[in-house]
């Protein structure tokens, strides 16, 4: 007769939390005479820990289509840019490479949640360089993308206290802005958690003269009733 097998099969690996390191994405595009008109880097977050921690190849794999996805853009940009530069070679204007850059933080990382923040930085030229706030929030057990609806129970009740916060807040509270103007610049998706509370942004350029991200962060206690997050 034979085993079907010799001893105990080793038990799984214990499930440890991520390891992080980075995945780059990067490229330099320049005109036909050489000039450089163009450079990307987008330095996204990589999970180096795959074999112990459950959610790492999920999470990467997200990432990793995100920054595909981007050079996809940044391509199709290029020939944008190239246009510009030859006008403003032909017409003898200055040209001013566009430069963008993607950086990130894990900003909390507990057996409930991993919430991730990415800041997108995008220089052209303009009197302002234009910057948007990203974040992501993951399942640690799963790796699977979360979503408002995962953490609240009643959007409206979110909607007006965060919208309450954002007009407090000191880059609001000083102009005349209504609460109808910030409730429509509100978008829910755009948060993350940390462990003072969650983060709400709004994008800069959505408000008239505000031209960077504008953040409040909410208490968790000030949110529980409508939260399904209990915080650490």
């Amino acid at each position: 007769y034979s085993h079907a097998y010799a001893g105990t099969p080793p038990p799984p690996p214990t499930p440890e939390p991520p390891q992080w390191g980075e995945q780059v994405f990067t490229q330099t595009y320049t005109a036909g005479d050489g000039t450089q008109v163009m450079t990307v880097r987008y330095t996204l977050p990589m999970v180096q820990n795959t074999d112990t921690c459950p959610a790492g190849e999920v999470i990467n794999d997200w990432y990793k289509a995100d920054g595909a996805s981007r050079m996809e853009s940044a391509e199709a940009n290029y020939e944008q840019v190239v246009a510009d530069y030859d006008v403003s070679k032909a017409a003898g204007f200055s040209f001013t490479p566009v430069t963008e850059e993607m950086s990130y933080e894990v900003v909390l990382s507990t057996d409930q949640v991993i919430s991730i923040r990415r800041t997108w930085y995008i220089n052209s030229g303009a009197a302002y360089p234009t910057v948007f706030e990203l974040g992501e929030n993951f399942d640690p057990q799963t790796g699977i993308k979360l979503t408002f609806t995962d953490f609240f129970t009643d959007a409206q009740a979110v909607q007006d206290r965060v919208v309450k916060a954002f007009l407090a807040s000191p880059e609001l509270s000083a102009g005349e802005f209504t609460q109808a103007a910030v409730t429509a610049a509100y978008q829910p998706e755009q948060f993350c958690l940390t462990s003072d509370g969650y983060v709400f942004w709004i994008q800069g350029n959505t408000l008239t003269g505000i031209h960077s991200p504008v953040e409040v962060t909410i208490p968790y206690d000030t949110l529980k009733d409508v939260s399904m997050y209990a915080a650490q």
